[in-house]
């Protein structure tokens, strides 16, 4: 045997398991020889008995797990990949007056460097920002630092792609700020140690002092009723500038119609406006640049003031009257874009109705619930109280469903569960599943679902968040099981289920959750005693209004969302009101039943505006086509496109509107300019992560050496070889199993 060549164990359980084993092992085989020596004489047992000590050890010697170690023969030089960062943010001039980029290049590319380089490996250079490309040293230029995205991870990825399962690789150079735009950066890092491909991180830059403005809204869409003064609020975030005034505007149809003075921590810009008389407007809310910002691409943010017309009509009708329902009713009565109709069931085959509209109010001692299809067309919405399986008569299940389902009827169930035992009529539109049980004193949480949505943004000072902390605990919430597949939760109770209650219970019960009922909604308001947020807390004049700017936004939204307009044969929506530049648009196209045949819709896009507010047109319209998705739906997609404010135009060859517009912005995506600090942990962990190391400048342009060190104490210098998996071994081992066998079976000991 060579000298340079020589075995090691490697067993996998550790040497002293596989030692462990064989003695086990061999001391059952004399126990096994001695019970049996009154049977067969130790004479004629000995060969049996040496070829099962045989099978032991060759058992143990492979458990043992023998290993040649021999010198591994070089198959040539080495592929080293060598990723340059070309985002902006390599731009930043702190590496002694010159950019990142260019002390980066003033190292790698220096003739000395470059022929140390190319004489020890072979190099695969690539320039990434946003995406990756192949690249030279010698041609790339500091001005090319200006990517909009920096994605380390989908750098790595490509890199280990090319690398994994090369006869000789040197890894990975990474040669970055380690500011990356996109996640999963440490993920490669271990997805480079299970390929046994090192990665060196050089990292370039320092720490960069941010200053930064952003608009940010509460919700881009507003609801207000025709006409109405609304208040629009702006939330203004900075960072870097809390010694300064900074200044808001607003603006509508490229005119500034507001602007305002804020100083840090004050935040909110608040402007007043109407309401339009129908449709939409929008306004944007503009900080206005300070000159050493980092970012200007996020000064502006659009919000839509959207009409739902005039007045909303609603029933409220309660089976067994409370003071929630009663107190609702006065509220709704002060309101004067509501006009409502109560009916309270005070006993078998007595009633009591009022009746509110326009400021005069009646008064009848019977049911006006509706129990034909007209009487109930005169209601936008309908709220129920409990009890009220008992306004159901024999063609109200039918009349109900058609009026949610077809016109769009909103329902809302203010009193949890509006019916006692079982009612399907009533529980196929709940959201929720009823459990056992109720706890006392619980508070409202907002749910993801409720963060930010309309039905909560009460234009009050501080977030929305801030005021549900700050509102009194419930009498009663009562146990849910869940909510239904396609329910939305909105919020639920801070406390678990009540001791007692139903085992099955979610861990927190479902407080407010809606669902979809063909074109209607359903909501549940799972809560008793939701008349205390009429009531001032603590001191607050504001806490007054909460209770009924609650119900004002709650029957606002529910009769946003009808899908045609009063008089439209023909629907048309956006998936969302702001894209990013790295997502398509996405556009919903109805039709009613008796436009389907024929219906040809045929949709635009086109740019209105890119940054600045009220720039003119900027390139021609895109016609796209919309796909039919059952009779009478459609759906278009386009893009994704670049930043800028677009207008979605549809056209209709059959039913009214003729024309249909709505304007959707689009965001960039990218967050590369909004922190320009080099971040050198992170480049340190990816290498550490990896097997690798973060280098120094001079390490980087040696790295040659730093390589070799990396070989040697991984001993990847030397080759291994497994011994145990030669055939001829396995071939032995049974033949002295199968002979043992033979000659037992022919002394009678099987």
């Amino acid at each position: 045997m060579p000298e340079s060549v020589h075995w090691v164990w490697l067993p996998p359980w550790g040497m002293r398991a596989a030692l462990a084993l064989g003695v086990v092992l061999a001391l059952a085989a004399v126990f096994r020889l001695l019970r049996e020596r009154r049977q067969v004489g130790w004479a004629r047992q000995r060969v049996g008995f040496a070829l099962r000590l045989f099978a032991i050890a060759v058992l143990v010697w492979i458990a043992m797990n023998p290993v040649w170690m021999r010198p591994r023969v070089a198959g040539g030089k080495p592929r080293l990949a060598v990723l340059v960062d070309t985002s902006a943010s390599m731009a930043v001039k702190d590496e002694g007056g010159r950019s990142r980029l260019q002390a980066a290049l003033d190292r790698l590319a220096a003739p000395e460097t470059l022929a140390r380089l190319e004489r020890d490996f072979v190099l695969d250079v690539r320039a990434f920002d946003r995406q990756s490309r192949p690249a030279d040293l010698r041609r790339l230029g500091a001005d090319e630092a200006r990517g909009d995205a920096t994605d380390l991870a989908a750098a790595l990825s490509g890199a280990i792609r090319d690398l994994e399962g090369l006869e000789s690789q040197a890894g990975i150079l990474v040669v970055s700020d380690g500011r990356s735009t996109s996640g999963g950066v440490e993920d490669t890092g271990v997805l480079a140690l299970a390929r046994s491909i090192p990665i060196w991180t050089w990292c370039l830059g320092g720490p960069v002092a941010r200053r930064d403005l952003w608009m940010e809204v509460p919700a881009a869409e507003v609801l207000a009723f025709s006409g109405a003064d609304v208040e629009l609020t702006g939330l203004l975030r900075q960072v870097g500038y809390a010694d300064r005034a900074l200044r808001v505007e607003l603006a509508k149809d490229g005119v500034v119609a507001g602007r305002v003075e804020l100083r840090p921590p004050e935040e909110r810009a608040v402007f007043t406006v109407k309401a339009p008389a129908s449709g939409e407007q929008r306004y944007v809310f503009r900080a206005v640049a300070e000159p050493d910002e980092a970012d200007g691409g996020n000064n502006e943010r659009s919000v839509w003031l959207r009409a739902v017309g005039e007045k909303v009509r609603v029933l409220v009708a309660d089976g067994s009257p409370h003071w929630d329902t009663k107190f609702l009713v006065h509220t709704l009565k002060r309101d004067p874009h509501v006009d409502v109709t109560a009916v309270y069931r005070l006993g078998p085959k007595r009633y009591f109705s009022l009746v509110s509209a326009s400021g005069a109010e009646r008064r009848e001692e019977r049911s006006l619930f509706p129990q034909s299809a007209e009487e109930l067309a005169a209601f936008d919405v309908l709220i129920f109280g409990r009890g009220c399986e008992a306004f159901f008569e024999e063609a109200t299940d039918e009349l109900l469903a058609e009026a949610v389902g077809r016109r769009g009827l909103g329902l809302i169930f203010a009193r949890g569960k509006p019916y006692g035992g079982r009612f399907l009529p009533l529980a196929k539109y709940e959201p929720v599943v009823w459990g056992k049980g109720a706890d006392a004193s619980a508070r409202l949480t907002l749910a993801p679902g409720g963060k930010g949505h309309p039905i909560f943004e009460w234009g009050l000072p501080g977030g929305c968040e801030e005021w549900v902390a700050r509102l009194p605990a419930f009498d009663r919430v009562a146990c849910t099981l869940g909510e239904k597949p396609l329910a939305v939760v909105l919020a639920s109770s801070d406390q678990a289920p009540a001791r007692g209650g139903d085992e099955e219970s979610a861990e927190r019960a479902t407080v407010l959750a809606w669902q979809r009922f063909g074109q209607g909604k359903a909501v549940t308001m799972n809560a008793a005693g939701l008349w205390r947020w009429a009531f001032r807390q603590r001191g607050t004049e504001e806490e007054e209004v909460v209770y009924a700017r609650f119900w004002n936004a709650l029957l606002r939204w529910m009769i946003s969302d009808a899908r045609f307009m009063p008089g439209a044969d023909v629907a048309f929506s956006s998936a969302q009101r702001y894209y990013t530049d790295e997502q398509p648009m996405q556009f919903w196209i109805s039709a009613k039943g008796g436009q389907v045949r024929g219906y040809r819709p045929r949709l635009t896009i086109e740019r209105t505006g890119g940054a600045e507010a009220g720039a003119g047109p900027q390139g021609p319209a895109l016609e796209i086509e919309p796909v039919e998705q059952r009779p009478g739906a459609y759906l278009a997609e386009a893009g994704p496109f670049p930043p800028g404010i677009y207008r979605a135009v549809l056209r209709n060859n059959v039913g009214t509107p003729a024309q249909i517009e709505l304007s959707v912005d689009v965001l960039r995506a990218s967050t590369e300019h909004r922190e320009l600090s080099a971040d050198p942990e992170a480049l340190r962990r990816l290498a550490e992560r990896s097997g690798g190391q973060a280098l120094t400048a001079d390490e980087a342009v040696r790295l040659d050496e730093v390589v070799r060190r990396w070989n040697a104490a991984r001993q990847r210098a030397m080759e291994q070889t497994t011994v145990w998996d030669r055939w001829w071994i396995w071939a032995a081992l049974m033949a002295a199993l199968g002979l043992e066998w033979f000659l037992r079976r022919r002394e009678g000991l099987l």
